[in-house]
């Protein structure tokens, strides 16, 4: 075998350059890993964000058409680019809420937004919030797993993102 000048032979060489070669993919497929989860967590508050101001302009638009059509008990939307229509309940003041004692949020959610509880992957929970200070209504949260959240108060129909 032919010995380079430092008296290393190429074999031992090449087997030096194919570790270096694999420690500097490793460190870097490491980064990308980190970005890409990042990015991840990113999208998801965006997405979460998008999914509280739809909530908000939906409770907005159902508050709209009670108001005319003369305040009734529910408030029926037609669906865009269908003939189905949405049967939404409506509080006294005319703010979306629900019936039922057990998963009125829940069911609150599903009437606004028409989807699973769910953004991007991640689960949403619906919890309601017992408050002395909604006489008329109840205070739902909707939560993710990295703590964002917003409420949904049926007594103002007040909507609010924490991030």
């Amino acid at each position: 075998m032919e010995k380079t000048p430092n008296g290393i032979d190429k074999k031992q060489r090449s087997e030096y350059e194919f570790v270096i070669v694999v420690v500097i993919v490793a460190i870097m497929m490491k980064l990308l890993i980190d970005v890409f989860f990042s990015q991840q967590a990113k999208v998801t508050n965006t997405a979460f964000s998008s999914l509280s101001q739809n909530f908000t302009s939906k409770v907005n638009v159902v508050h709209g058409q009670w108001l005319m059509d003369k305040q009734p008990n529910i408030v029926v939307l037609n669906r865009i680019n269908s003939n189905e229509r949405a049967f939404i309940n409506v509080n006294s003041k005319g703010w979306v809420d629900s019936e039922h004692t057990s998963l009125a949020c829940h069911k609150i959610w599903q009437q606004i937004l028409a989807m699973p509880l769910q953004v991007v992957k991640s689960k949403v929970i619906a919890i309601e919030i017992q408050n002395n200070a909604n006489k008329i209504g109840r205070l739902c949260r909707y939560s993710i797993a990295n703590g964002q959240y917003f409420d949904y108060r049926s007594d103002t129909g007040k909507v609010r993102l924490v991030n």
